[in-house]
């Protein structure tokens, strides 16, 4: 069973990968510019004020797996009370730029408020499928990717308007969280109540308010770009949109981390760090080889500009492979460590003293204080050199710092679970790989040259082809060259056959 939901892990982070770039890359194309900051500003906004949802998406998970279920009303009644700061931080942070948003201003924040109820139910919902039903919580992921497919010809029937675009993003959220609530209801348990929950919850929210809930404030790179240079905004969310395949990593990371809480296998942690290395380096060697296709597909009228783009690319290539090892491994330290679990007693602060799951969020305070310490002394530094986008190229090295700080911070306390990432047998299953097939496709881009055209069809054909160029490369190389991919993609190939054939008559 395990490995069928891992199997089933693999294609809906695929699944979630060409969603989210068809659905991204539709709305960008078709979105005026003005648009495009709106949509950066609804982001910046929901990912600064959802900060609250750091201290029980870390502290329901384990409270699922301590008491075989959660108590969902409870829960409910808990968040509720953590949604007042959400809401509070989020009339504080559209004060800052309301008149800039002109008439949108209350459609912004009437979309952001829904959101932000939905992002909290959530938090319920995948903290209790990841621990107790990781085939729903799969499928989770699944009916959000669909409902991308589907939001897109309704956005076109519907005229391509800035109001229909804003209230997608949305119902994307909201469609796969009611599937998920209606299916955690089954673990619902009534074994404590709001006041037990909450006390938990304070007692644990130490941990993750070092760490995660800090994260929050990585959203205020907006608010440096906005200020150090305002007309930049709209490069910065195509560059958002280019990282969105770099997403489709947290169904396996989340299922990885499930089931560690569950069952405490080790022996799954090294073969799910291949697959997210392998699947995260295909999807940056695509971006950084084939960058123009990927920018006109995104946004035609940039497509003069992508020399320019190029060194962005490159970094957010890296900074996204860096991005998903950190999260991974992060979610391992706190799967191994259950400390504050494993008696069945009530949470208490002190429990997290000179944990891995303590060190593993002062990792994250790390990248934070790196990020944005950095930043705008890094913008100011390459206006100076006279960088065209020079905000977007000083977020993003400071970005690449702050993960190379964070990451060399979680590894100074790994120990024994260095062992379990198994570094000897990387060389031969990743580092030959990836530095092949590195040196083959810059061969490649040097004879095959793709002429850009404004059409989204011959975009979108251009994109595959290269896309299916890095695949085909980078996994025959792979396979060839490590016995360990070859057992997977076996593997994974005999699952999906068997799937097939066994749903026919």
């Amino acid at each position: 069973m395990a490995r069928s939901i891992r199997t089933m892990a693999v294609l809906a982070s695929l699944l979630t990968l060409l969603s989210s770039f068809t659905y991204n890359i539709a709305i960008t194309r078709k979105i005026p510019t003005a648009g495009l900051g709106l949509l950066s500003l609804l982001n910046a906004t929901i990912g600064f004020s959802i900060l609250p949802t750091a201290l029980i998406t870390f502290a329901y998970p384990r409270l699922t797996a301590r008491d075989n279920g959660l108590n969902i009303i409870a829960a409910v009644n808990v968040s509720s009370i953590f949604y007042l700061v959400t809401f509070v931080l989020t009339i504080a942070y559209l004060a800052s730029v309301w008149t800039k948003m002109g008439p949108y201003a209350w459609l912004v924040l009437i979309i952001a408020v829904l959101s932000e109820i939905t992002s909290y139910l959530q938090s319920i919902t995948n903290s209790i499928l990841m621990v107790k039903d990781r085939s729903r919580f799969v499928i989770t992921s699944i009916i959000q990717s669909l409902t991308k497919f589907i939001a897109i010809p309704v956005i076109m029937v519907l005229g391509w308007t800035i109001e229909v675009i804003l209230w997608s993003t949305f119902f994307i959220v909201f469609i796969p969280s009611l599937y998920a609530f209606i299916y955690s209801l089954r673990y619902n348990i009534h074994a404590y109540d709001t006041r037990r929950y909450l006390r938990e919850v304070l007692s644990a929210s130490w941990v993750p308010l070092m760490g995660y809930a800090i994260n929050s404030f990585r959203s205020l790179d907006t608010m440096f770009i906005g200020i150090f240079g305002y007309a930049q905004l709209s490069i910065w969310y195509v560059i958002f949109i280019l990282s969105k395949p770099f997403g489709y990593s947290g169904t396996l990371i989340n299922v990885t981390y499930g089931e560690l809480l569950e069952r405490g296998k080790l022996n799954i942690i090294y073969r799910d760090f291949l697959i997210l290395l392998l699947i995260t380096t295909y999807v940056a060697l695509a971006l950084t080889f084939f960058p123009g296709i990927y920018i006109n597909l995104v946004r035609p009228s940039m497509r003069g500009e992508v020399d320019l783009l190029v060194l962005p690319i490159i970094l957010l290539a890296v900074n996204s492979v860096l991005g998903n090892v950190n999260q991974f491994i992060s979610n391992v330290m706190q799967g191994v460590d259950k400390r504050d679990i494993e008696n069945a007693s009530e949470i208490r602060p002190g429990v997290y003293l000179r944990s891995l799951i303590l060190h593993t969020h002062l990792a994250e305070l790390v990248f934070t204080i790196v990020y944005l310490l950095t930043m705008a002394p890094l913008i100011i530094v390459f206006k100076d050199l006279g960088f065209t986008y020079y905000a977007v190229v000083g977020a993003l090295v400071s970005s690449l710092l702050a993960n190379m700080a964070a990451l060399g911070f979680r590894f100074a306390k790994l120990g024994s679970l260095k062992s379990l990432l198994n570094g000897k047998a990387l060389i031969m299953d990743y580092a030959l790989p990836s530095l092949l097939s590195i040196i083959v496709l810059m061969l490649v881009v040097r004879v095959i040259k793709f002429v850009l055209y404004p059409s989204i069809i011959i975009s979108l054909v251009q994109v595959l082809i290269a896309s299916l160029i890095t695949l085909a490369i980078y996994f025959s190389i792979a396979m060839v060259v490590s016995r360990n991919v070859r057992n997977i993609i076996i593997i994974l190939i005999r699952r999906i056959v068997n799937t097939i054939t066994a749903s026919q008559p």
